[in-house]
């Protein structure tokens, strides 16, 4: 009886746990998603096909800007157009909602995937560093397809180790279609990582090569299909511009032989946006290091390079599945984005989740050991809350003047923020969040009073660093990005033409997307007779006036005296028309 009551006991708080990790993950990541309007060309570029997607019915090619198909796969284009059918209209709210949901998906799964192999402990506190990484936070309040495409990709890999671990007992027609997902989502990385990282697992745990190999070419080419299938109907539309701009996309990306460059960096360039990606945790770890005891060093007799070799590897084979399934993930991943020029840091994310249970398990056992560095850090990230805080309250009490931002290239948008924090009204709600940080740090030092656990002191700041990221995105970020955004070029166009077609030489995906997908290419009007307004950026005027001077005359309407998001330069305004 007792030990069916202690069975109820367990499964009761795991099911506790469970749901208060949604509760939390929803809390942090879903009430202030519309909140911070469009204020970079990534996410606008999103949105406008989804708009054109409603706008048109067209599911499988759409164009904006006239005549522009999308960059990718249509899945995220997907979630954003059905969101937004059922809200009413694309927002800043619903392209962002789908990136939410797939990080809250893959973090939950991630949970219930470590509580059943190593526990309830540690699968807790690996979501609770995943959700307090900088990187995926990020990731997961973008209107991106990045997030999307990495959920499908973690969840599969799960999905796969457990059909492995089951005994390949029955087709794992959910990785598949994850899978699937991922690779309509952004390419094929998504059906790539997925069969790469299972099969090399699988044979470094003895199994034999062909039988592998059989299964994950299967996984693979079915996972495929719904892209190839998409492929053929899109082709019908967009025909040899629509391969070719996959390819360059795809295998272009990859190789390095884009048309244009292409987020092209070195290799330690992924070294340090993994430490920078996982703040603060990256900081606790580096402080800990040098609170390790060493031990006596013990004299061994020389060994060759090659048995140390042999040895090393023998061993990371012999451990622990689980442990070498992640160690896989993390370092087939890191090689294969190692490779091409074009390297930016959310394209690692897929190797966060396993990353988080490193970090979980290496600070566990320093917990058990009752390390102080959980207290000392409690009073560092305290104090990080008390200084956020009031360096909002000297700059709402004017006592920042203008002139600290200097005379320097971002000074006039460094003012712009400066303005926006001092000037911008609060409601009451805002206002307990700016307080939040300030109510964090009072409870970590309250706590840091008396004795507690280092575990006590861990949670202490994953919340404080929740409260941060809640103060930040309720508040500080709508406020300060508000003044990048070219929502206010969009304004200015439509009091001057309310209706019809605007113009535009070059791509400005956010004054696109404000202004409901109403801007043209200038340079492919046809109309004899045409006339209206372009924008321009500053940098580029001299060169569309050369080009377009023998066919239009034109009158200057406005100059930004600050930079759009999108061309990050002055904008220049005209009202054209055709020469006689």
């Amino acid at each position: 009886m007792l030990k069916r009551m202690d069975k109820f006991s367990v499964v009761g708080r795991q099911r506790w746990n469970f749901w208060f990790l949604a509760l939390l993950c929803v809390l942090v990541l879903v009430p202030f998603l519309g909140e911070t309007i469009f204020y970079s060309k990534g996410e606008p570029r999103e949105a406008i096909v989804a708009v054109s997607m409603l706008q048109s019915g067209n599911w499988i090619l759409p164009v904006n800007y006239g005549v522009d198909i999308a960059f990718k796969p249509p899945f995220l284009y997907w979630c954003i157009a059905s969101v937004s059918w059922l809200a009413g209209g694309v927002s800043e709210f619903t392209t962002r909602f789908p990136s939410a949901v797939a990080a809250i998906g893959m973090m939950l799964f991630f949970y219930r995937f470590v509580r059943k192999r190593l526990g309830e402990e540690l699968a807790m506190l690996s979501v609770m560093l995943l959700l307090t990484s900088f990187e995926v936070h990020r990731a997961a309040v973008a209107g991106r397809v990045d997030m999307v495409q990495v959920a499908c990709i973690v969840i599969a890999l799960c999905m796969l180790y457990r059909w492995d671990e089951q005994g390949q007992r029955r087709f794992p027609w959910p990785a598949v279609l994850l899978m699937a997902c991922g690779t309509l989502t952004k390419g094929p990385v998504g059906s790539i990582f997925p069969c790469m990282v299972t099969g090399v697992y699988l044979l470094m745990r003895g199994r034999k090569f062909w039988p592998t190999f059989g299964w994950m070419f299967c996984f693979g080419f079915l996972s495929v299909l719904p892209y190839a299938a998409w492929m053929g109907l899109a082709y019908q539309q967009g025909g040899q511009e629509l391969i070719d701009l996959m390819l360059e996309e795809n295998t272009g990306r990859f190789t390095g032989t884009m048309s244009y460059a292409s987020h092209e960096n070195p290799v330690w360039y992924n070294f340090l946006t993994l430490i920078w990606g996982w703040i603060p945790w990256t900081l606790v770890f580096v402080a800990s290091l040098f609170t390790l005891k060493r031990g006596r060093r013990v004299q061994h007799q020389p060994v060759a390079w090659h048995h140390r070799v042999k040895a090393l590897w023998h061993s990371f084979r012999q451990q622990d599945p689980l442990q070498l399934f992640c160690w896989l993930a993390v370092l087939l991943i890191f090689v294969f984005y190692c490779i091409p020029k074009s390297k930016r840091s959310v394209y690692l994310l897929p190797i966060y989740p396993f990353m988080a249970l490193f970090f979980a398990q290496y600070l566990r056992d320093l917990a058990q050991r009752g390390s102080r560095l959980f207290r000392s850090f409690s009073i560092v990230f305290g104090s990080l809350g008390v200084v956020l805080t009031m360096v909002f309250f000297v700059v709402r009490l004017g006592w920042v003047p203008d002139s600290i931002m200097g005379n320097g290239r971002h000074a006039a948008e460094n003012v712009g923020f400066l303005h926006a924090l001092r000037d911008t009204p609060y409601d009451f709600v805002q206002w307990l969040i700016i307080l939040l940080p300030l109510a964090g740090a009072i409870m970590l030092f309250r706590l840091c009073l008396r004795r507690h656990t280092a575990f006590t002191h861990l949670y202490a700041i994953v919340g404080m660093v929740l409260c941060i990221f809640v103060a930040l995105d309720g508040v500080y970020q709508p406020t300060v990005l508000s003044t990048k955004s070219d929502l206010r070029i969009a304004r200015q166009l439509q009091q001057l033409q309310p209706e019809g077609p605007l113009y535009a030489y070059g791509f400005f995906y956010g004054v696109n997307f404000y202004l409901n997908d109403r801007l043209r290419h200038v340079e492919l009007i046809s109309d004899p007779q045409a006339k209206g307004y372009v924008i321009v950026a500053e940098k580029e005027d001299a060169l569309m006036r050369e080009e377009l001077s023998g066919r239009f005359v034109f009158q200057p309407v406005f100059h930004t005296s600050y930079r759009s998001c999108d061309a990050r330069c002055p904008i220049i305004c005209y009202y054209f028309q055709a020469k006689d």
